[in-house]
């Protein structure tokens, strides 16, 4: 007997054979930024999100999560041959004596001034949970989260804003990860390898994108 979905089979399959897959990134763009050199920036270390009040999460996200995806962005803007200047002083505190938390903007434009950096990356990890497994086989897989920004610390305007949150999955739950799996080795990431490739994701699509890697 013939089989009558021979024909959806193939355009399903094919879709996932040529297809972009999901996509786990968002980022904008806004035009303004080619009137701005994006040469040199200045790298805050990232910060973990603290969870707001009733928020449930699936595990706790280390400082250690912190500072994998900021060398990760550093090596990949170095890669590019972008001059990256690391900020590695104290949390900067309003010059004015308010003690509420400075906001991302504020941040970024106490912190460019002491860099002398026009430019300032900054972001702050939402999810970092280990895979429970192996790479050839997981009881649960790792699941990453992030956003970055970047801010022109003269007048605190943002420039550019991403966001990476992926939970690996396999064939069987999702046939539009073929490429992406495949790509992968098909095996499962550990939350730095996992990172590592959203970093590498929301480059393609940054102000640096089409900078010529080493």
């Amino acid at each position: 007997m013939p089989i009558k979905n021979t024909g959806f089979l193939f355009l399903l399959l094919w879709a996932a054979l040529t297809g972009c897959g999901p996509k786990y990134i968002e980022s904008s763009l806004p035009a303004e930024l080619e009137k701005h050199s994006i040469q040199e920036v200045g790298l805050v270390p990232f910060i973990v999100d603290p969870p707001t009040t009733g928020e449930l999460r699936s595990g706790a996200v280390g400082d250690d999560a912190a500072k994998i995806i900021t060398d990760q962005f550093y090596r990949k803007l170095t890669e590019r041959h972008v001059t990256v200047i690391r900020w590695e002083g104290p949390e900067p505190a309003s010059s004015d004596g308010n003690i509420k938390p400075l906001s991302d903007m504020q941040r970024a434009e106490e912190i460019g001034k002491q860099l002398k950096a026009s430019m300032v990356l900054l972001g702050t990890v939402t999810t970092f949970v280990e895979r429970e497994g192996s790479a050839l086989g997981i009881r649960k897989p790792a699941s990453v989260g992030f956003t970055v920004q970047l801010i022109h610390a003269e007048d605190g305007h943002l420039l550019w804003k991403a966001g990476y949150h992926e939970t690996q999955k396999a064939l069987l739950e999702d046939i539009s990860v073929f490429r992406l799996f495949f790509r992968r080795g098909s095996r499962w990431f550990t939350t730095a390898e996992l990172s590592e490739d959203g970093v590498e994701q929301l480059m393609a699509a940054s102000p640096w994108a089409k900078m010529k890697k080493d």
